[in-house]
């Protein structure tokens, strides 16, 4: 990831789609291979599409987790998606996105119909994922759309339940996207009055089979190296924060993420402090060096003066005729 990725504490999950879709966009087309049918080569060209200027105005009074993310992006130059995260079960969530997908229509896919003297407004592909397990979570939403002249339109997109897909079928889609979310489905085992707790054996299985996972996409090529640390940081920030409370669990996920491949900006900085480090030793050999010098040029000052010395007392010895004896 060619910057780094800031994971707020007030809407991380949120925060993990946008930096997934911003760093590593083509990550994006298993699923739009699962939800629509469209298939993509590496190197399709895709653009990330402001979205602030939405008509929707989002309800002040909702929970802060309530809407999460808004991603709209065209790939290919002619195709147009709408994705939006949300953790909760919103029964106002199909009108949200009907707006969002009107307002993307007028603004970005606008053309002229010279046999009909009209304009034609092509709706996004658009969908909801839902990140966290939820039994009521439909499969779809739908809203029937009534014209003025009477004529009817089903407006129907697909939702995306990440925690339905297990982590074969993850493996087997190339749904990489979905792992920084796998966790999710061991939260309601922290709870310590639940029968059947979460026990340590258990997250380190599971955590084993994500790495697996990740090296395997890395090694048949659907992962590069920058894009498996990217995905190794943002399931740690998710650990962080279900582990919150449980630092033996965090300190797991911890120990078996930690990269086997450094960023070039880790190597630099774990370079450069050897280097500091090697400067430093080497500034202290020096210094010891010198203090031996100079002490040595004091023992040998010192062997100077007790020469001249002896030879001083041996020259009164002789003019007295006294013999020197050695």
């Amino acid at each position: 990831m060619s910057k780094e990725i800031l994971l707020s504490n007030s809407k991380l999950w949120d925060e993990i789609l946008k930096a997934n879709v911003d760093a590593m966009p083509e990550q994006l087309f298993p699923l739009f291979k699962e939800l629509f049918g469209k298939v993509y080569p590496k190197g399709t060209s895709i653009v990330l599409l402001s979205t602030e200027s939405s008509t929707y105005q989002e309800d002040p009074h909702a929970p802060p987790d309530s809407r999460l993310s808004d991603i709209t992006l065209l790939v290919n130059g002619t195709d147009y998606y709408h994705l939006e995260c949300q953790m909760h079960n919103d029964s106002g969530m199909v009108i949200r996105m009907f707006t969002y997908d009107l307002h993307l229509a007028i603004q970005h896919s606008t053309s002229e119909d010279l046999k009909n003297g009209g304009v034609v407004m092509q709706f996004p592909r658009s969908a909801v994922i839902y990140p966290e397990k939820n039994d009521s979570l439909p499969k779809s939403l739908r809203c029937r759309i009534v014209f003025q002249d009477g004529t009817e339109h089903i407006y129907q997109i697909p939702t995306v339940r990440i925690q339905s897909y297990s982590l074969q079928e993850i493996h087997e889609k190339h749904l990489n996207l979905f792992l920084p979310y796998v966790l999710l489905r061991l939260r309601p085992r922290l709870n310590p009055d639940r029968k059947y707790p979460l026990t340590k054996k258990e997250l380190t299985d599971f955590v084993e089979e994500v790495m697996m996972i990740l090296r395997d996409e890395l090694s048949h090529g659907f992962l590069t190296d920058q894009e498996y640390n990217d995905y190794l940081n943002l399931f740690r920030h998710a650990a962080n924060r279900i582990f919150k409370k449980h630092a033996d669990f965090q300190k797991e996920v911890d120990l078996m993420t930690k990269p086997l491949i450094e960023l070039p900006s880790v190597v630099q900085k774990r370079l450069q402090a050897e280097i500091d480090a090697l400067a430093a030793n080497n500034h202290a050999l020096v210094t010891n060096n010198n203090i031996l010098v100079a002490n040595n040029n004091t023992l040998l000052a010192n062997l100077n003066d007790k020469d001249a010395e002896i030879a001083r007392l041996k020259e009164l010895l002789a003019q007295h005729h006294i013999p020197v004896t050695v």
